[in-house]
Parts: structure tokens; C-alpha cells; sequence
């Protein structure tokens, strides 16, 4: 039995990969602010089992307990599946514009929250053998630069150096935790329409992203869901590697 906890579940990437894993019978534990209502539905429809934990991610001081809760409602057998999706674009703006609120904003869900929860999933699994996998969702961003993504550019940047030094870490535990990053490109998602929308004096590639949308260059999150649901069947998953759904097409 599988057990995936999926943050940002309830719209985006994060949706398409709850609605595939309630399709395959999986236990679900679904981490956000709101109710996706298709949810309970699918979870009746194939009998699965579903929990929904709601909680804003930026109040990182109530993420600790979160995990614990999580694992009280996991089986006690089940592999682990911990997917930190939850994230935002917000502030698109260049640096000497930011504004402290919006920077911690992001900083908390980008950054503080998938660290904290990685932590204490580590620490609370420690001695847990069983299957135990952690993939943050990472971005071409945490790489490349880009005129006006100062803040998102940033805590990608950090969160994927965390992920290859937790990898490292791990790689000598003696029930280790598998942890990867993984890049889903650019995708069809409520993200991309915030993007488009960004004042062209804040965000100097927004011409492209629209170019994106009109040729049909972006990616459906349901395709992008069923590649990394299709990673995470391998074996063996290098510890602390960045995985670009490119290389997975």
C-alpha cells in the first residue's frame, strides 16, 4: 500500500497528481488551504482513502505537529510519498520593489515550508523501515536567472540545494530517505495565467510566457503528474537529484 502526501493539492500539478493516485487506490493525504469537492467523490467512486488536512503553509510554527498528524493518519506499513508541490510565483517584481510581506510570503511557502516539513518527516521516519520518498517540486528557475523572479528564483535555488545535501545525508542513514527534486517545466496552470499577467516592466520575459500559451507550448499538469507518478515506480532513485520532466519524455 502507498500513502502520498501531496501539499498544494487542491488546484494545479498538485490536484492532477491527488486525482491519479485516488484513481489507483492509493490513501491520499491532501495538505491545503481549500476543499477541491472532486475529490471525496473520486475517493468513493474507487474506494480509496482520503484525509484532508487543511492548513496555510506560511504559518510554519504549526508545520512540526502537521507532520505528526500526517503520520498518525498514515498506515503504519504503507510506503511514504511526500511531495511538497505548494508554491508560488509571487512577488514578480525586480529587486528594490519586492516589499518585506511579499518576500517573506514567498520565502515561508517556497522555502521555510517544504525545509520544515522534510525535517520533520526525517526525523519522525528515522526509525521506519519502509519505503520513504520526498520530492520537492522544483523548477528551471532554481538554475536560471530571470529578470523579476529575484524571490522565486531563490528559494527554488535553496530548496534545491537542500534536497542534494538531505540526499547526501540520507545516502548513510540506516532506514534512508529518498529525496529528489523534480522540474515539471512549464505547465497550463493558474501559475502561468499570474505570470502573464505581470506588468511587462517587472517581468521582461512576459512576451515569451504568452507566446507559450498561444502556440500550445505548455504542458498539461495531467501529463506532468502521470510522468513523475511514473519516476517514482523506478527502483532505484538517485539520492538528492534534480529529475527535468524533459528527460522523462
Amino acid at each position: 500500500m502507498k500513502t502520498f502526501i501531496i501539499t498544494g493539492a487542491s488546484k494545479g500539478l498538485g490536484a492532477d497528481i491527488a486525482k491519479r493516485c485516488l484513481h489507483s487506490g492509493d490513501h491520499c493525504i491532501l495538505i491545503a488551504r481549500t476543499v477541491n469537492p472532486e475529490f471525496a467523490g473520486l475517493a468513493s467512486q474507487f474506494g480509496t482513502k482520503l484525509t484532508f488536512i487543511r492548513t496555510d503553509l506560511q504559518e510554519t510554527e504549526k508545520l512540526s505537529p502537521l507532520v505528526k498528524e500526517i503520520l498518525t493518519e498514515a498506515d503504519e506499513k504503507s510506503d511514504l510519498y511526500f511531495i511538497n508541490n505548494a508554491g508560488v510565483i509571487d512577488p514578480i517584481k525586480p529587486i528594490g520593489n519586492l516589499g518585506h510581506e511579499r518576500l517573506e510570503f514567498s520565502m515561508k511557502v517556497n522555502f521555510m515550508a517544504p525545509i520544515v516539513l522534510t525535517d520533520e518527516f526525517i526525523k519522525q521516519t528515522k526509525d521506519s523501515d519502509r519505503k520513504k520518498v520526498v520530492v520537492n517540486i522544483s523548477s528551471g528557475a532554481a538554475k536560471n536567472p530571470y529578470h523579476g523572479w529575484a524571490a522565486y528564483c531563490s528559494t527554488k535555488a535553496g530548496l534545491e540545494m537542500f534536497t542534494r545535501v538531505a540526499g547526501l545525508e540520507q545516502d548513510k542513514a540506516p532506514f534512508p530517505v529518498s529525496l529528489i527534486s523534480f522540474s515539471p517545466g512549464v505547465m497550463d496552470t493558474e501559475m502561468q495565467g499570474t505570470i502573464r499577467l505581470a506588468d511587462k516592466n517587472d517581468f521582461a520575459d512576459r512576451d515569451k510566457f504568452h507566446e507559450y500559451k498561444e502556440k500550445g507550448m505548455l504542458r498539461s499538469p495531467e501529463l506532468v503528474a502521470e510522468k513523475l507518478l511514473q519516476l517514482l515506480e523506478m527502483e532505484e532513485l538517485e539520492n538528492g537529484k534534480f529529475y527535468d520532466i524533459k528527460d522523462l519524455l
